[in-house]
């Protein structure tokens, strides 16, 4: 986990600066973390579209309140989380929508075999991650794919560091679980 300095927070910090005195500088932090966001949408809903709806709406959100931003010294991201993870909750509220499956296409690599078993190791884990209860599913996405300190996971969930470790430490024990138990059944 790549903690991040105060250099680089420093960084950080002009690049919001820029954006409020221009809106084009606003694509040097859309580049640096749209693929975080997206990835986190993408874990959290399971559906490439729904991501990409999530992911962009994020960043109109924060484009739009960028002159109400005030820096605090925790990384641009943590907000950006919370952004998406609010609009998350508020799209679990609701009703569903159907996906239609996606054509195969796209050349298929040299061994097979070994991209197959990628696929599907990922899948598994995927799947145990999106059976987490929405609490440890949004600590573990954040921690593992948003690379984020747990103090910054607090900040972002509304809880302690605390009970940041116990949700970490419950979700793993959760996904160990899991993952073994169906390793066995295979």
């Amino acid at each position: 986990m790549t903690e991040r300095s105060a250099a680089e927070l420093q960084d950080e910090a002009r690049l919001i600066e820029a954006a409020k005195r221009d809106r084009n500088a606003f694509t040097a932090l859309y580049q640096r973390y749209f693929d975080q966001i997206y990835s986190y949408c993408y874990y959290h809903s399971g559906r490439r579209e729904e991501a990409e709806d999530l992911a962009s709406e994020t960043f109109q959100r924060a484009i739009e309140g960028l002159d109400d931003f005030e820096w605090r010294g925790i990384p641009y991201s943590a907000w950006l989380y919370k952004v998406a993870s609010n609009l998350m909750a508020k799209q679990r509220r609701r009703p569903a929508w159907i996906e239609l499956p996606e054509p195969v296409s796209g050349p298929v690599e040299d061994d097979p075999e070994h991209r197959w078993l990628k696929r599907e190791q990922g899948d598994e884990l995927h799947a145990a991650v999106r059976r987490l209860p929405v609490d440890q599913r949004q600590a573990v996405l954040l921690k593992f794919e948003g690379r984020l300190r747990n103090k910054e996971i607090g900040v972002i969930m509304g809880r302690s560091e605390g009970a940041i470790k116990l949700l970490l430490f419950r979700a793993v024990h959760g996904l160990r679980r899991r993952l073994s138990g169906s390793v066995k059944k295979a």
